[in-house]
């Protein structure tokens, strides 16, 4: 028998859907323990078990070659979405788990052999801003450092850090990766929102990291990783643009989408409210708001999967709708909650803790002002600005 890529394509599509499908029929736990993932300060331990347990960790994004799914960013998008609805805390944490696997797929061999020898579902967290101290030493590096907001790192046996490498030229940003029991956490998140994520710090001490076992940021940035000489599937060529926002852009999605349905009902049982011109305006309006963030999302992940490359043209598009759609999401959970009465600040309503929740997530270093310079600057003939590293 010849398998076709049209037989390829069906099979990634059946397994895209049942993905998605499992991440809908485990939302109704996850629900029912969300007050609890928050009083936890932490995703409960069930709740990871079975969301690995159902396919939906670090391998849907896991090269093919360590039995990982390597599917597209479509469907990391899609189960965090459905997962967000149920509790913006798990759905987050669910995200990092392919996202960091993503991430480790630009590494050298030797990192990816040692984080997936016993299989794909190594949970990983990720810290990237450069808070280490590195010194060079034979082999490899010597760390010491503090790295904060690694959100999930409760569950996670492997950890990314990033630090400044001083060799000759300007510092450059590095990404190195711990092995377990290489590194501690400091239990200092507590938070307004996203109570439930867990975004620790995690502490290095004078930790020898091997060379094979290092990333430059600027190659995650570019999608252009020592990984991709054994990796060869185009999700291992896709620039950080493309990946890091929607990372958080499927739990927001989620969040917005079930405030959005739980008003309505809420509002529906309230004959004065549901007669309001005021609330029935902001219904209208959010609900457009919310299909065209999600029909933008869409669009560029379509445009994904049919481009050999994004050219830094069209990262500054993915940036500047990226941060837009953020906007949107957070301005839909405002709108409602601000129509929600005082009923809605109660602890007991879903609508406070949404509206605590899509704020702290729109605060992410992913939906910076730098995202609409990228676009403004280029319409307006600047050349790019070298301070803005990550673009």
């Amino acid at each position: 028998m010849v398998v076709t890529d049209m037989d390829s394509a069906a099979d990634t599509a059946t397994l895209h859907a049942t993905l998605v499908e499992r991440a809908r029929a485990l939302t109704p736990r996850i629900r029912e323990r969300a007050a609890h993932t928050e009083a936890l300060r932490a995703v409960p331990h069930e709740s990871i078990d079975e969301i690995v347990a159902a396919g939906l960790g670090g391998r849907i994004l896991a090269p093919r070659r360590f039995g990982g799914d390597e599917l597209s960013l479509d469907t990391m998008y899609e189960v965090s979405l459905e997962l967000g609805r149920a509790c913006a805390s798990t759905a987050w944490c669910a995200a990092l788990l392919p996202h960091d696997a993503h991430m480790v797929g630009f590494f050298p061999q030797t990192a990816q052999e040692a984080v997936w020898m016993d299989g794909p579902d190594a949970c990983i967290a990720a810290s990237l801003a450069p808070a280490a101290t590195v010194q060079k030493v034979d082999g490899g590096y010597r760390l010491t450092g503090r790295h904060g907001f690694a959100s999930g790192v409760d569950h996670a046996s492997w950890v990314i850090v990033s630090g400044l490498i001083k060799d000759g030229g300007r510092p450059a940003n590095h990404h190195f990766l711990v092995k377990p029991g290489g590194y501690t956490v400091d239990d200092d998140w507590f938070a307004a929102g996203m109570r439930g994520t867990g975004s620790k710090t995690i502490v290095i001490d004078d930790v020898f990291v091997p060379e094979g076992f290092v990333l430059a940021a600027a190659a995650l940035v570019a999608g252009d990783g020592p990984g991709r000489e054994v990796n060869h599937g185009p999700l291992y060529r896709q620039p950080l643009a493309l990946h890091a926002g929607l990372t958080f852009l499927g739990p927001m999605m989620g969040t917005a989408l079930d405030a959005y349905d739980y008003f309505v009902e809420w509002a529906r049982g309230r004959a004065q409210t549901a007669g309001s011109e005021i609330v029935q305006e902001a219904v209208a309006r959010t609900a457009a708001d919310l299909e065209l963030s999600q029909l933008s999302v869409r669009r560029i992940l379509a445009a994904a999967r049919t481009s050999g490359s994004l050219e830094l043209a069209d990262r500054a598009e993915i940036l500047r709708d990226y941060n837009r759609v953020a906007e949107l999401l957070t301005e839909s959970v405002d709108r409602l909650f601000g129509l929600s009465g005082t009923s809605g600040f109660k602890e007991t309503s879903p609508m406070q803790q949404k509206w605590r929740d899509i704020h702290m997530m729109a605060s992410h270093v992913s939906f910076t002002r730098a995202n609409f310079q990228h676009y403004g600057r280029m319409v307006l003939g600047l050349e790019r600005d070298p301070k803005l590293v990550v673009f």
